[in-house]
């Protein structure tokens, strides 16, 4: 298959740059608890985590898929319905409960892709089904690849919609300048990577390394994808691919 290069590359972040082993909501929860400067009523850890926990399945539930929850509000909302208050802004506080949560780790090669897309002038940005904010994002991303700089960041918290609706990628598409055909999207959902890049006009790639711990491989193998798009396994792979 022929394929035209592109003259920029949008990722998805979770699962396809980066993937978060020993995912722990349980242990974000307790990490930021223990900045707490002020508890009233007394409320335990077990009792904060909890209602964190059974709180964010009740939001979840209720904005559906396409439609994201900005964990600053989230978190504001818990703190006030408990009358607690933070000893750090709330910015802090997100990245606290993240690196509670997981740390990251990068998939295997992404830095040495993202070096070969620089040195050919490939220009990179990120569209991220996320909670925590952009900025939380760009320092995660600043922390494994700092030598990369993106065009732009976008995680779902700030900009309402989750993939795959199409209005995240079109304002991608605006902010980046070109047109849709000139931009490969990358990631590692089919149904709303995939497809939802496709449906914006973007050229799709799906990344899948089976080497990366993920939740998607059973619902990605039940897809036929029926338009052109391209399937790689590895980093290197997509580097060959691209002839760079």
């Amino acid at each position: 298959m022929e394929i035209m290069k592109p003259k920029m590359i949008l990722f998805d972040y979770g699962g396809t740059l980066m993937y978060e082993p020993d995912f722990s909501p349980s242990a974000g929860n307790a990490a930021i608890y223990s900045y707490i400067s002020e508890n009233p009523h007394n409320i335990s850890l077990q009792e904060f985590s909890d209602y964190l926990l059974n709180l964010f399945d009740e939001i979840r539930a209720l904005r559906g898929e396409l439609i994201e929850i900005h964990e600053h509000t989230f978190l504001s909302y818990v703190l006030e319905h408990f009358d607690m208050k933070l000893s750090v802004p709330m910015e802090e506080a997100e990245w606290i409960m993240w690196n509670g949560i997981s740390k990251g780790c990068m998939t295997p090669g992404a830095d040495k892709m993202l070096a070969a897309l620089r040195e050919n002038g490939i220009r990179t940005g990120i569209i991220s089904n996320l909670c925590w904010s952009n900025t939380a994002l760009t320092r995660r991303l600043k922390q494994f690849f700092p030598g990369h700089e993106f065009d732009f960041i976008m995680t779902s918290s700030e900009y309402i919609f989750r993939k795959p609706e199409k209005h995240i990628f079109d304002l991608a598409v605006r902010k980046s300048g070109l047109s849709a055909g000139e931009i490969w999207y990358c990631g590692n959902d089919v149904e709303v990577d995939v497809f939802g890049s496709h449906n914006a006009g973007l050229f799709p790639v799906w990344y899948d390394d089976r080497s990366v711990p993920s939740k998607f491989y059973e619902k990605n193998d039940s897809f036929s994808i029926e338009f052109p798009h391209l399937r790689i396994g590895s980093w290197n792979e997509f580097i060959e691919h691209l002839n760079i």
